[in-house]
């Protein structure tokens, strides 16, 4: 059902590009809108997926290699 739809759908899409510059217009806005709602979508899934203090480890790690090549350069 999905892909009859989508095929309907898209001979729907090549009509508006037949109908001149107000076909293409739309067209393209429909096209802008799925990229934006794509880009949300993805903005939210990494939200959920990647915790807000993840960087925490790297940073800690990173701090504790420059005190010892601090310590290093001290000592030499």
């Amino acid at each position: 059902m999905k892909l009859l739809l989508s095929i309907l759908l898209a001979g729907l899409l090549g009509i508006l590009v037949l109908l001149g510059s107000i076909g293409i217009y739309i067209l393209c806005a429909i096209i802008v809108g799925v990229i934006f709602r794509s880009f949300i979508l993805i903005n939210e899934i990494h939200k959920q997926v990647v915790p807000a203090n993840s960087n925490d480890r790297v940073k800690e790690v990173y701090g504790r290699y420059i005190k010892e090549r601090d310590n290093k350069e001290k000592e030499n």
